[in-house]
C-alpha cells in the first residue's frame, strides 16, 4: 500500500511539471507559425503591390504569386469557359476564362478575363467573343478561383461553348480543352483590352488576423507559465 502512495505521490509531482512543459512548447510553437504566416502574407501583399518589370513568359516555368509577367500569343476563342458563382458588389457573375496559346505544341496559358453579371435570361449574356489574332498581354500569375468543397463535378451538366463551371482547376479546365496548360493563369491587367470587370486582389486573411491569432497562443502559453509558477510557490510554502 505504501508502495503505491509512493507512486502516486511521484506522478503526482512529475506529471503536472511535464504537462506544463509540453503546453508551453506546443503553444509557442503554434505562436511563431502564426507569425510565419503573417510574415508570408505580408510578402504576398508586397509582390502584389510591386511594380516590378514585366517578365516575358515564353516556355514553362516557375513564377512567384502575383509576378508580373508578359507573354505574346493568340487566343482561342471558341471554348471559353464561364466559372459561375462568383460574387462581385453584391451581384452573381462568372469570370471568363480563355485559352492563350503562346507556341505551337506548348501548354496553353489560362487567362482570367474578369468578370461578367450572370443574366437572368442566358441569350442576354455579354458579348465575350474575341478575335485569335497574335497580340502581348500583360498581367499577374494568379490561379482559378477555389473553394472548400465542391458539391459536384465542375463541369457537371455543361455542354457547349462557352462552358459553365463551377469552381474547376487548372487540371479540370485541362481537360476540357483536351490540351495541357501552364500551371498559373494570368489574370489581365485591369488596363489591358479586351477584359471585363478587374479588382484582383488577395482574396485571403490578412497577416493582422495572424497577429491576432499568435497573440492568443502567446497569451496561453504565458498562462501556463503563470500558473506552474504559482503551484511551485504554493507547494513551497507548504513545506
Amino acid at each position: 500500500m505504501n508502495e503505491a502512495v509512493k507512486k502516486n505521490d511521484v506522478l503526482l509531482r512529475i506529471v503536472p511539471p511535464l504537462a506544463a512543459i509540453l503546453l508551453i512548447g506546443v503553444f509557442a510553437f503554434l505562436g511563431n507559425w502564426q507569425l510565419d504566416r503573417a510574415a508570408e502574407k505580408e510578402a504576398l501583399a508586397a509582390m502584389f503591390e510591386s511594380e516590378a518589370p514585366y517578365t516575358q513568359i515564353s516556355g514553362v516555368r516557375d513564377v512567384a504569386p502575383f509576378e508580373r509577367i508578359e507573354v505574346r500569343g493568340r487566343f482561342l476563342p471558341q471554348r471559353q469557359v464561364l466559372i459561375d458563382n462568383i460574387i462581385r458588389n453584391a451581384r452573381v457573375g462568372y469570370f471568363v476564362v480563355t485559352a492563350l496559346e503562346y507556341d505551337t505544341g506548348q501548354p496553353l496559358l489560362i487567362v482570367n478575363r474578369g468578370w461578367i453579371e450572370k443574366p437572368r435570361d442566358p441569350k442576354t449574356l455579354a458579348d465575350i467573343t474575341i478575335a485569335n489574332d497574335w497580340r502581348t498581354l500583360k498581367g499577374r500569375a494568379g490561379h482559378l478561383p477555389r473553394v472548400g468543397i465542391r458539391s459536384d463535378e465542375p463541369f457537371a451538366g455543361s455542354a457547349g461553348w462557352p462552358r459553365v463551371a463551377v469552381y474547376p482547376t487548372l487540371e479540370d479546365v485541362a481537360l476540357q480543352l483536351g490540351r495541357e496548360v501552364m500551371p498559373y493563369a494570368l489574370l489581365l491587367d485591369a488596363e489591358a483590352d479586351d477584359g471585363f470587370m478587374r479588382d484582383w486582389k488577395p482574396r485571403q486573411a490578412g497577416p493582422m488576423t495572424h497577429y491576432g491569432y499568435a497573440f492568443q497562443w502567446f497569451a496561453l502559453s504565458l498562462t501556463v507559465v503563470a500558473i506552474s509558477v504559482w503551484q511551485l510557490r504554493k507547494k513551497g510554502a507548504r513545506r
